[in-house]
Formats: C-alpha cells, sequence, structure tokens
C-alpha cells in the first residue's frame, strides 16, 4: 500500500503505508517494555529501547525489500541478533558482590527479537511476546523477590574466644538457625579466633542469628 511515490534524479522513492504501520507497533511495543525498565531506574530506559525496537524492525524491514527475488531475507535480520548481542554485553556488569545487568541485557535481546517480528510483518506474535515479557517483569519480580528471601545469602564477620569447640559450637549456631553455611574460614588473630562465614537461607533466620549473636558474649560481630 503506497501512500504517495516521487522521483529524484531518474530514481522512484515511494512511502509504502504498511511499513509505517509496522514501524509504527514497534515504537509501541518496545516502548511499553522500554516503560517499564525506564520505571525502574535501569541503564536501557524508555528511548533506548524503543530505539532497538524500531532498529530491529527497520533492518527486517530492509532484509525483504532489498535484493533480488533469490536473496536471503532473512539473513540481514540475522545479523541483528549478533549485533545486539554485544548491546546487551555492554549491560552487564561484574562486582565484587556478584553479576549485575543480566535482566536489562536479556530485555534489550527480547525488545530486539519484537522489534524483528513486527518488521516481518508477524503482529500477533509480536504483541504476544511483549505481553509475556511484561508478564515476566512486572508479576514475576514479587516471585523471586520471594524466592529471594527464602535463600538469602549473607556474609558473617565475627570473632570469639580461643577454645578447642569454638569452630564446633559455630557451626551448631548457624544449624540452629536453620542456615546453611556456603563457606567458612577462620584464623587467629591476637588470641581470638576470627570467622568468616557465608551462609544461605531464610531472611528471618539470618535476623534472629544476628540479633543472638549480638546479645551473647561468645562471639563479637565485626564489620567486614
Amino acid at each position: 500500500m503506497t501512500l504517495f511515490s516521487f522521483q529524484l534524479a531518474g530514481e522512484t522513492f515511494s512511502l509504502d503505508g504498511v511499513h509505517l504501520l509496522r514501524l509504527g507497533l514497534a515504537i509501541v511495543l518496545a516502548g511499553l517494555i522500554g516503560l517499564e525498565r525506564e520505571f525502574r531506574d535501569k541503564p536501557a530506559g524508555f528511548r533506548t529501547i524503543i530505539l532497538i525496537g524500531v532498529g530491529a524492525c527497520v533492518f527486517s524491514i530492509i532484509s525483504q525489500i532489498g535484493g533480488g527475488p533469490t536473496a536471503d531475507k532473512t539473513r540481514l535480520a540475522a545479523q541483528v541478533v549478533t549485533g545486539i548481542g554485544f548491546l546487551g554485553a555492554g549491560a552487564i556488569i561484574r562486582g565484587r558482590d556478584g553479576i549485575f545487568g543480566l535482566t536489562t541485557a536479556a530485555t534489550i535481546w527480547a525488545a530486539a527479537a519484537v522489534g524483528v517480528a513486527v518488521g516481518f510483518g508477524q503482529y500477533m506474535l509480536g504483541m504476544s511476546a511483549t505481553a509475556g515479557i511484561l508478564l515476566v517483569l512486572l508479576l514475576l519480580d514479587s516471585v523471586e523477590k520471594g524466592i529471594g528471601r527464602v535463600r538469602d545469602i549473607q556474609t558473617y564477620h565475627f570473632s570469639a574466644a580461643k577454645t578447642p569447640d569454638v569452630v564446633a559450637r559455630m557451626r551448631a549456631m548457624f544449624k540452629d538457625e536453620r542456615l546453611r553455611t556456603v563457606k567458612d574460614r577462620w584464623f587467629e588473630d591476637s588470641g581470638e579466633v576470627v570467622f568468616v562465614v557465608i551462609a544461605k537461607g531464610p531472611k528471618a533466620s539470618h535476623d534472629r542469628l544476628r540479633t543472638r549473636m549480638l546479645a551473647m558474649d561468645q562471639f563479637t560481630l565485626r564489620k567486614s
């Protein structure tokens, strides 16, 4: 469906309404995903996600209108996946406390997939994918936080007077509060035994243990 066309230097240029429809839908769908990221103050926010979706859509359209009848229509669009991979990798940050930005990188990749789907005229697929992405980002966030509270990992740095059974008492204390020690190490320092323990378990158990340690004389919490 050609809206209008004109000639310039012997070449005919036309504006296709179908392409405009696809670009408009890509902007709307990517914008919905970008809004969620923007509200959460993520690095890839509203404008970034829209540009990713529109760019993927444009490359998909170009891959269909360019080349001859025997040209591979998916080759150019397939390169979008590679390019988005580099962009997503830049959003991932490795820090002392773990790896951050994986969800943002995955969202960038998914937004590009929505743009490709719309660019190839798969409107229902693009809208369904957008709904699925928003479902994961919005509704499953509370589920993930709930799992995190059950499997909360915390690091303890504390000391105790050196006695033959100090290590056994330390381990029994964590076991009493239903906390599993992922890693524990200790060393002697000025007649004391200093512990560094990484434990996993419910957040309520961590809170009880810290309260218990603050109230007792056997173990002394230290600043990490």
